[in-house]
């Protein structure tokens, strides 16, 4: 039987994954920066909210999608042609299957929202479900063996075709239907870079020989998955249902710079850490202490970034978006604070799932949404606001919740994790003095805008650089190890030029 290409014993090291991890994102970023910059001049509110709902719509069918295939090919112990296959042949049945329904039903759903528009946009997004099975068992596979180099190379072929796509057809007064048919194209780069970098990797065909094992796992990673899709994009249904399309625009980029954060500063390091804790729990290697650490480089980075956001919110709005989505400052200084508290345990799901407790994952998940459905519908009664405010008791909830599991399947301790906070407390504690005293002596205007904004943002890098050192947080010793390669490097360069 051929075994399928899983190099664990010769993975690349998690600093050079986290290294090309974090270029993918911030290239990323790179790329989603001006085009939500742009786009927030050429779409209205209202056309932002279509879109909006059509991708929440989306996103929770892709949940049925993928059915945890993904996450089933990197965590599996062991892995051979035949496993890889069977995953492939269940993700394109579900995948074709759900590509058709959602094409049959978009129309319902338009008349439930009373919005035309919705239906055009599900149908042209429910295309990418005839495309996806083909790229993402390869990226799969490629993330299970940390090939880093290659996914990057595949993402900035999507990233180059959806921008471009988007962009033109935005400029070229499709509205709404920009962002829809970039997605697409998006999709479709992503499946040929696949098939040109991930050769090595390609499926061979077709079997049903595991499909239990797969079905078995995926089942339950699916019922967490959707749930946590669920309560992301709750507020867009729920704020479309009750309050207008132009409040879902306003509350979504409130989230907007919360969620480039989250995609491209978390992601980069899920993106690692899932396999990392999934290799560190097959060969017994302290997969708790791993956790830990990563919690205290995540929130170094995580928690200066959401209380800045929350200070300086108006800036960041009106330089980000212009002046016709001033209403969404209150949201993201509010949006900011629940993400700052749920960022207090993070990468929670990955560690659960890569030590093989997929179910307690689903269990945290389905519970914690269903607290924040039921907190945000009658609290979006009394607002954009009270909603936003909403979320902040759901985030606080949710950390409990996480606590509480922790405590009871690992041996983690609260004082393990008071004490891997402690440094990034301090950090954020220091970041943060410098714009607060800055926001007191200028605060910023519709008139005033740039100076605050650049004197907050410069000393917050500078207060952050010295809390990483006085607070000797691990950050540091990982800025000084990349700072002697650079070093190395430029020594090398000087002598061989002499």
């Amino acid at each position: 039987m051929q075994k399928s290409p899983d190099p664990h014993s010769r993975s690349p090291s998690i600093r050079r994954s986290l290294g090309l991890s974090f270029a993918k994102q911030y290239t990323n970023l790179l790329f989603a920066v001006p085009t939500v910059i742009i786009l927030s001049r050429l779409l209205t509110p209202a056309q932002v909210g279509v879109y909006s709902v059509g991708a929440a719509t989306i996103t929770l069918a892709q949940m049925l999608r993928d059915f945890g295939v993904s996450q089933y090919l990197v965590q599996a112990h062991d892995l051979d042609d035949v496993v890889v296959r069977s995953a492939f042949t269940v993700n394109l049945c579900i995948a074709w299957t759900l590509a058709i329904v959602m094409f049959v039903v978009s129309p319902w759903i338009g008349d439930f929202y009373d919005q035309p528009g919705l239906t055009l946009v599900l149908r042209v997004l429910s295309i990418n479900f005839l495309l996806l099975p083909f790229g993402s068992t390869v990226n799969a596979l490629l993330t299970r063996s940390m090939q880093f180099g290659i996914l990057y190379r595949i993402n900035l072929g999507e990233l180059c075709l959806r921008t471009g796509t988007t962009m033109a057809l935005a400029v070229f007064g499709f509205g709404y239907m920009s962002p829809a048919w970039g997605s697409v194209a998006g999709v479709g780069a992503n499946v040929l870079g696949c098939w040109v970098w991930g050769r090595a990797y390609r499926i061979r065909g077709l079997s049903l020989a595991h499909w239990r094992a797969v079905t078995r796992f995926g089942l339950q990673q699916t019922i967490g998955d959707i749930m946590n899709r669920v309560g992301f994009y709750a507020p867009d249904f729920v704020i479309g249902r009750i309050l207008t399309f132009a409040d879902v625009g306003l509350y979504s980029r409130g989230y907007g710079l919360l969620n480039m954060f989250q995609n491209n500063v978390m992601g980069a390091i899920g993106a690692v850490a899932f396999p990392a804790f999934a290799h560190r729990h097959h060969n017994a290697k302290g997969v708790d202490k791993l956790y830990l650490k990563s919690l205290t480089f995540i929130t170094g980075i995580s928690l200066p970034f959401a209380v800045f956001s929350a200070l300086m919110a108006f800036p960041i709005i009106r330089i980000m978006f212009g002046t016709q989505w001033d209403m969404a400052v209150p949201i993201l200084r509010l949006l900011a604070i629940a993400a700052g508290t749920g960022m207090l345990i993070p990468q929670f799901g990955q560690f659960f799932t890569a030590i093989g407790k997929v179910k307690v994952t689903t269990g945290v998940s389905t519970i914690t949404q269903i607290v924040r459905i039921a907190v945000l519908v009658p609290a979006t009664m009394y607002g954009l606001e009270a909603a936003a405010a909403s979320q902040i008791l759901v985030a606080g909830f949710s950390i409990a919740l996480k606590y509480a599991a922790l405590r009871k399947y690992t041996a983690i301790t609260a004082r393990d994790i008071v004490c891997a906070l402690v440094s990034s407390l301090g950090v954020t504690g220091a970041a943060i003095v410098l714009p607060l005293t800055f926001y007191a002596l200028m605060p910023p205007s519709a008139g005033h805008l740039w100076a605050p904004f650049v004197l907050a943002s410069l000393g917050a890098a500078v207060g952050w650089l010295i809390g990483v050192r006085v607070f000797r947080h691990p950050l540091w010793a990982e800025m000084s190890n990349v700072m002697g390669r650079v070093t190395q490097w430029r020594r090398s360069i000087r002598n061989d030029r002499s």
